[in-house]
């Protein structure tokens, strides 16, 4: 497949650059990676980089101890592979996994990078790219090593009720599992119920069918609580 098509598929992709050098183009790869899959597992050989054309797939860091945190959600367009190629590593540091249907086109190792020594709008693009995510990371970066776990979960909690909408006379049950807020906060499922556990005596929150759950009330009391922690010293904790 041609370039040109696949600017067709992802008009997005022309912020990153609208040509490729013709001694390199005709040689991608499409193929459709089902939702809840594995793109590439980490410390696996880099021999191809992808570009996401549709869907979402989450960055994930797998320990030895099986715990898994997650790095970030991105969605299209976007690159895999691209951190370990800028990197000049040879092997993945993270893993791929699909959240929905994702559309990737890829390229040879090799030719992708040919593509970027050529083509100095595609490198600032994807420069720009990965500067961003890791800015976003940075900024957040020891959160959980400086804060205490209740600060970290609740903060987490309060914006996952603001991204489904807090609505008077409404309950509203969070969708996360909590396995999955593990993996998203970086803090055990043990750490996680006995927070919840103490939220619930506390009134800041509910339980509805295992899933935590805010009423407007309990929102907006959360939403003090996580204001007196940030009036404290950096170590502080709940009073």
């Amino acid at each position: 497949m041609r370039y040109a098509e696949l600017l067709e598929l992802a008009p997005g992709l022309r912020e990153f650059t609208a040509q490729i050098p013709e001694d390199l183009d005709g040689q991608f790869q499409l193929k459709t990676h089902p939702a809840h899959t594995l793109i590439h597992q980490k410390d696996s050989p880099l021999e191809r980089i992808g570009i996401l054309l549709r869907g979402t797939f989450r960055v994930v860091n797998e320990f030895e101890n099986g715990n898994v945190f997650m790095i970030e959600m991105n969605e299209a367009v976007s690159f895999i592979g691209e951190v370990t190629l800028l990197a000049e590593a040879a092997a993945t540091s993270v893993t791929i996994e699909t959240v929905t249907d994702c559309l990737v086109a890829s390229l040879p190792v090799e030719c992708f990078d040919a593509w970027l020594r050529q083509d100095i709008v595609l490198l600032r693009g994807i420069s720009r790219h990965v500067a961003a995510k890791l800015y976003c990371s940075s900024y957040s970066r020891g959160e959980r090593l400086f804060h205490s776990a209740k600060y970290v979960l609740l903060k987490y909690l309060v914006h996952q009720a603001e991204v489904q909408g807090i609505q008077a006379g409404r309950q509203v049950v969070l969708s996360k599992t909590r396995q999955q807020i593990s993996e998203e906060v970086g803090l055990t499922v043990k750490t996680i119920n006995r927070t919840l556990t103490q939220f619930v005596k506390d009134g800041i929150l509910s339980i509805q069918r295992g899933k935590a759950s805010f009423s407007a009330g309990q929102y907006h009391r959360a939403q003090r609580e996580l204001r007196v922690y940030m009036s404290q010293s950096k170590n502080g904790a709940f009073t």
